[in-house]
């Protein structure tokens, strides 16, 4: 059956809570649906609080108490951050999905763990099906795997964590299949052909492709006459069980081929978090190479294959790339699709082979723009059609969303771009034989397809405890917000129109005697600008103006949220990360290259629209232009007073 069109004013609480008797009403439902519960569990065991208990002192007191203090927090809470404002276009945060408040709220009742499916049977199964969703959103096929997890950080460390294990494989393969006695296993290779795994070196074994790797893990304990023993001998030579100091001594030793460490390539505009992955897994982030990005921030293909050329002539083994769907400071969107046929084309000329990881920690939810109510991929033109009068997204962000099928790997955040509560990241895996590789309760055992298997989550992730009621939130939300264009790709599609929305008023209005220059348009929905004023003689001095008016635009200790018309945020744009790529900015605004050197950056004041109402306000107010009214405002009020400005 069809659906209706989606209003969007259903999804939230609202900004002035118009939705509050339907949150009270589910949310009272949850709470007597878990009492329903509890009494009826063994009813024969009576009450153990009884009605006289209740009118005990002590009882009453601590009772009171509890009333007190939680008005003296109500009253604190009030100084909090108004995420769910359309005059709030501040950090990735927003109202969050009446769906996801209320199965949150319904299982926190319940208080389930998921890192066991013993004491969380039904919310680990939940947490699966939402992988699950997510994986059929992104286009993997039906071996891929998933769970969620606390964060984008995590995400992207347990990606690293498998592709480093998934690298290293081969070499394992060769020492088992050596003892074993099976050199003549073949091991699939970068150009395509194949080789006997006997007659490789180390320069060969670290260039697998990933999936080549675990077919021939596959293949080795096929071939072996005692499989658990194969298991076993294949476990003592992973780096897993052996450790990346006793490895690199026994690569050493065994091939005598020294390379240079394996590197990781990020684009420039990349999360701060790869620094920290790297560093905890025992890489070290010198061995992260950061490629330059193009001038609408989006990692340049061609920088990138000049670098894995040069890389394969020096021997330089690549662990993994990564592509951005979705910047924090920019929403830019990488070409995967080029990044895929850079890492064809680098296989095929050069023999190189690595991982390509998607970091859609921020942007991929934007993929089920791509989706048909019936799972099916739709055309551009139909999204386009409902974006209108903007024309989004590109075809180049079309071709990216959809291209991130390809990946080994990616990170998703139902709490950023899912509107879902804290903590709520997710993994995805193409293949769901890497979880063997990082397993901490067996030896290798590939297509372990047990119902105990497939509903384990805790032997194969790195948190030791999680909330189950992040997974019922996720899940519940999917349910009502399906994953395609006509459910959560429509909220993305009204979050986008009205950064696109900003992103032209700003670019044409009349700010005079400023002058504000925007970012090229958003590929998502994060608009930025500088601002210039002819009294600034120096790039120095607009950074620090644009620190002034963020610092009036932002809620922080003694300034209470209500003294806050619209709350932004701000970034500076080095030239250490960003190269020429904000270059066109500095000319719009009359600096020089050598301005931009000399002040290490350029700031700018940036806005994340995830409010869908901006784009389509339903009250008395239209936002973007009250936002370019208060814009102007600072910007004079800022000037009378700012120290860092010529008289």
């Amino acid at each position: 059956m069809d659906r209706p069109p989606l209003d969007l004013a259903s999804l939230f609480l609202g900004p002035k809570a118009e939705n509050a008797e339907v949150l009270e009403r589910l949310l009272l439902e949850a709470l007597r649906d878990h009492v329903f519960w509890r009494r009826n569990f063994h009813p024969e065991d009576g009450f153990e609080i009884s009605e006289l208990d209740k009118r005990r002192p002590g009882y009453e007191q601590s009772q009171s108490l509890l009333a007190q203090e939680l008005l003296s927090l109500l009253g604190e809470l009030k100084g909090g951050v108004p995420f769910f404002s359309p005059r709030y276009i501040g950090h990735m945060n927003a109202d969050l999905t009446l769906a996801s408040l209320v199965g949150w709220f319904a299982t926190l009742l319940y208080n389930p763990n998921n890192v066991a499916v013993e004491g969380s049977p039904v919310t680990t199964r939940l947490e699966l099906e939402a992988a699950a969703q997510l994986a059929v959103m992104v286009g993997y096929p039906e071996s891929a795997w998933g769970h969620l997890t606390s964060g984008g950080t995590i995400a992207n460390f347990e990606a690293f964590w498998v592709a480093r294990n998934v690298k290293y494989l081969p070499v394992a393969l060769s020492g088992a299949a050596d003892e074993l006695g099976l050199g003549d296993l073949e091991l699939g290779r970068a150009d395509g052909s194949r080789a006997p795994i006997g007659r490789l070196g180390l320069w060969e074994l670290l260039n697998t492709p990933p999936g080549a790797a675990l077919d021939a893990a596959d293949g080795l304990l096929a071939a072996a006459t005692d499989r658990q023993r194969a298991s076993e001998v294949l476990a003592r030579h992973s780096l897993a069980r052996v450790g990346h100091q006793e490895y690199g001594r026994r690569l050493a030793l065994e091939f005598g081929d020294p390379l240079p460490p394996a590197v990781v390539l990020v684009p420039s505009t990349a999360h701060y978090s790869w620094q920290k992955i790297c560093r905890a897994l025992g890489i070290g982030s010198d061995q992260l190479r950061y490629v330059p990005v193009d001038r609408r921030f989006r990692i340049d293909v061609e920088a990138l294959e000049r670098l894995l050329a040069e890389l394969a002539a020096s021997r330089t083994p690549v662990l993994a790339a990564v592509a951005v769907v979705g910047t924090t400071e920019e929403s830019a969107v990488d070409p995967v699709d080029r990044m895929l046929a850079a890492r064809q084309r680098a296989g095929r000329e050069h023999g190189l082979a690595f991982a390509l990881h998607a970091d859609a920690a921020w942007g991929g939810y934007a993929i089920s723009i791509t989706r048909a109510a019936d799972g099916s991929r739709r055309d551009l033109a139909a999204a386009r059609a409902e974006a209108a009068p903007h024309a989004w997204p590109s075809p180049e962000v079309w071709r990216a969303l959809i291209a991130v099928e390809g990946t080994d790997s990616v990170t998703i955040d139902p709490h950023k771009f899912g509107f879902v509560p804290y903590p709520a990241g997710a993994v995805l895996f193409r293949d769901l034989r890497v979880r063997e590789l990082v397993a901490t309760d067996a030896p290798y055992v590939f297509h372990d397809e047990s119902p105990a298997s497939l509903a384990a989550i805790g032997p194969y992730i790195l948190e030791g405890s999680k909330p189950g009621a992040a997974a019922a939130a996720v899940w519940l939300s999917h349910r009502v917000l399906p994953l395609d264009g006509e459910g959560h790709g429509r909220l993305i599609g009204a979050t986008a129109r009205g950064a696109l929305a900003l992103h032209r008023r700003l670019a044409a209005g009349d700010f005079g005697p400023f002058r504000v220059v925007t970012l090229p348009e958003p590929d998502l929905n994060i608009v930025c600008f500088g601002v210039r004023h002819p009294r600034f003689a120096a790039l120095e001095e607009a950074n620090a103006f644009v620190a002034a008016v963020h610092a009036r635009m932002s809620i922080a200790p003694g300034r209470p949220p209500r003294e806050v018309d619209f709350v932004v945020t701000r970034t500076l744009l080095r030239e250490a990360d960003y190269g020429a790529a904000p270059l066109p900015l500095l000319e719009l605004l009359g600096w020089s290259a050598d301005d931009y050197r000399r002040a290490g950056g350029v700031a700018v004041l940036r806005c994340t629209v995830m409010n869908p109402f901006v784009a389509e306000p339903r009250g008395r107010t239209d936002f973007v232009e009250a936002f370019a009214a208060a814009l102007r405002e600072v910007f004079d009020e800022v000037l009378a007073v700012s120290p860092g400005t010529a008289a």
